[in-house]
C-alpha cells in the first residue's frame, strides 16, 4: 500500500502531498487510488489452416491513473483558541476553498504532470480539468471530495536517479566530509576499459544516454553494443574538450548534439547511415568503444540509463 505520493506541475513547479496523514496537503480514500495497467496490443496474423494466429509484433499503450481524494481542513488547537465558536465553520470553509484553488492551478490538462513515489516517478497530463463533488454529501464546510485521470503516454514507471555506467574516464574518490592521512589522498582513480556492461535492473529495454568527452584529437568514434553487433559511429575529428551526446530513447529528447565551448550544435550531419539507435536490453548489456585513429585513451564514455518498471512493489 503506498502511504503518500507527491504531485508536481512541470510548467509552474508547484507540488502537493496526497496521503492518508493529516500532516499532507490533500487525502485519498483508501479505494481512491487506480493506478490502472500498462495495457499490450498484440499484433498478429495467420495463414490457410493455422491453428490459432502468430504474434508478429507487441505495443505497450499509455495507462491511465485515476486519483480520489478529498480537500479539508481540520481547525488546530491555535485556531480554536483565537477565534469565537462560531467562526470555527467559515474559517474552516475559507481554508479548504483556498485549498480547491490552489489544486486546480495545479491540475491543469495543459500542463505536464509528475507524480512521484518514493524513488520512481511517472508523468503525464490530466485528462480534464479537476472533478469536485456535486452534492451536500460530498461538497460541504466540512470537506469536499475531488477526482482527475492522469493521462500516462509513457505507461512505465522511471527512477528518479539515473543509472551512470563509466566505461572510460574518472571517478572521484574524494568524499565529505574526509581526513587527509599523512601519506596523501587519491582525487581520483582512472578507470579504461574498450568493454564495459551496463545493467538494466527494469523490466522492459531501453535507449540510453551516451557521452562522449575528448581530451585530445579523437577520429570518428565508434560504440557498439557487443550483444546485438549494432554500432554508432559519429563521423568526425573531435577536438580537446570537445563533448558529444547521444539519446537513444523514443521520444523527443532522441538525438545527437555537440557541445564546444559552452555552445550546443545539431551533430546529425555526423551521423552514420549504418547506426542503429540501440536500446539496452533488461539485464546485462555488453557496450564497446573504439576511435578510428587508436585514440581510445583520450576519450571519456560514459553510458546513462533510467530503468523503468510496469509496476512497484508498494502497489
Amino acid at each position: 500500500m503506498i502511504e503518500r505520493f507527491k504531485v508536481k506541475n512541470k510548467t509552474t513547479s508547484r507540488e502537493v502531498i496526497f496521503g492518508q496523514d493529516i500532516d499532507c496537503d490533500y487525502v485519498y480514500k483508501s479505494d481512491g487510488l487506480d493506478w490502472g495497467t500498462a495495457p499490450a496490443q498484440h499484433n498478429t496474423y495467420n495463414y490457410l489452416n493455422q491453428i490459432g494466429v502468430t504474434i508478429s509484433s507487441t505495443m505497450i499503450k499509455e495507462r491511465d491513473i485515476t486519483i480520489t481524494g478529498y480537500v479539508y481542513y481540520w481547525l488546530t488547537k491555535d485556531d480554536m483558541m483565537a477565534l469565537d465558536r462560531s467562526q470555527w465553520n467559515s474559517y474552516g470553509y475559507e481554508i479548504i476553498k483556498n485549498k480547491k484553488e490552489d489544486l486546480n492551478s495545479i491540475i491543469n490538462p495543459l500542463d505536464y504532470l509528475v507524480l512521484s513515489i518514493n524513488d520512481y516517478f511517472i508523468e503525464g497530463k490530466p485528462a480534464a480539468s479537476i472533478a469536485y463533488g456535486n452534492t451536500e454529501q460530498t461538497n460541504n464546510t466540512y470537506f469536499c471530495e475531488f477526482m482527475f485521470t492522469l493521462y500516462c503516454a509513457n505507461p512505465m514507471f522511471k527512477k528518479n536517479t539515473i543509472m551512470k555506467t563509466i566505461i572510460n574516464g574518472d571517478i572521484p574518490m574524494l568524499h565529505s566530509p574526509f581526513i587527509i592521512p599523512p601519506f596523501g589522498i587519491v582525487g581520483g582513480r582512472r578507470v579504461n576499459y574498450l568493454m564495459l556492461s551496463v545493467e538494466n535492473e527494469g523490466d522492459v529495454q531501453i535507449g540510453c544516454r551516451i557521452i562522449l568527452t575528448a581530451k585530445d584529437e579523437v577520429v570518428n568514434p565508434q560504440i557498439e553494443n557487443i550483444g546485438t553487433g549494432e554500432t554508432i559511429t559519429i563521423k568526425k575529428t573531435m577536438q580537446q574538450g570537445e563533448k558529444i551526446i547521444i539519446n537513444t530513447s523514443d521520444g523527443p529528447e532522441k538525438g545527437v548534439i555537440g557541445i564546444i565551448d559552452g555552445v550546443e550544435y545539431n551533430y546529425f550531419k555526423y551521423w552514420s547511415f549504418d547506426n542503429s539507435w540501440f536500446k539496452c536490453q533488461v539485464g546485462t548489456t555488453l557496450i564497446g568503444y573504439s576511435t578510428e585513429n587508436g585514440a581510445e585513451d583520450s576519450l571519456d564514455v560514459v553510458i546513462e540509463i533510467n530503468p523503468e518498471k510496469y509496476a512497484l512493489m508498494e502497489m
